[in-house]
């Protein structure tokens, strides 16, 4: 597979930004649509899992406020409105990023990053920035936390939320890239890896929470933060 060529990827995966190429490519298994009255849900499994998930992360970023830091280093306290605020200001940073690269990738806004006809799958900055960038960022967070747990909390407890998280993560793209075709086919087209992969990426998530959770202290006698050690 060359890099930047999602021929492959597409081919066994639902990505979501497999649609960004039209119909140059479709997965190899399709999921039967779920029939409710005149209307027709095309991986409701999927849907629903993704709604419960962005509920729960949104409660968990509500209660974030509710903790303070114990890393002294740090330059703002953990849960802070300035804190909350960088996390929303560079995820909407990096959003606005890659909402660009996709449309130009399927509407050539300015001709740059649309494939080329002869090559239509063929777009590295898209894979640059939905593949890899990720990838990078996992890997800086991961030891960066490490070191400071380590190094500088002077614990180890903290890491299994840590590790967990990231197992979860690895084992979700797994299924997504590696198993997406025989899960669809097993499950008579039902569910597909993205459904897995979802529930696997939410727990990832949640696990981060719980890691969060075990280094910082809550702001409010009463609260026992059932995460703490």
């Amino acid at each position: 597979m060359r890099y930047g060529d999602f021929l492959s990827l597409c081919e066994r995966s639902p990505l979501p930004v497999c649609r960004l190429f039209g119909d140059a490519v479709l997965p190899t298994c399709h999921l039967n649509p779920y029939k409710a009255g005149v209307a027709f849900f095309v991986n409701l499994p999927d849907f629903v899992i993704s709604i419960i998930a962005l509920l729960v992360t949104l409660y968990l970023g509500f209660r974030a406020h509710r903790r303070l830091d114990a890393v002294g280093f740090q330059i703002m306290a953990d849960g802070s409105f300035a804190s909350i605020l960088s996390i929303v200001v560079s995820t909407a940073i990096i959003f606005i990023g890659f909402g660009y690269m996709a449309a130009d990738t399927a509407f050539g806004i300015s001709s740059g990053l649309k494939p080329k006809p002869s090559d239509p799958l063929y777009s590295p900055g898209l894979f640059t920035m939905y593949l890899v960038f990720p990838l990078v960022a996992l890997a800086v967070y991961i030891t960066a936390q490490s070191i400071i747990v380590v190094k500088y909390l002077a614990v180890r407890l903290p890491l299994i939320w840590l590790f967990s998280s990231l197992i979860c993560f690895a084992v979700a793209q797994a299924l997504l890239f590696a198993a997406s075709k025989k899960i669809c086919t097993g499950s008579n087209n039902k569910i597909d890896g993205a459904f897995f992969a979802t529930l696997l990426d939410s727990a990832a998530v949640f696990c981060i929470y719980g890691f969060w959770t075990s280094i910082t202290e809550d702001d409010t006698e009463e609260y026992e933060g059932g995460f703490k050690y």
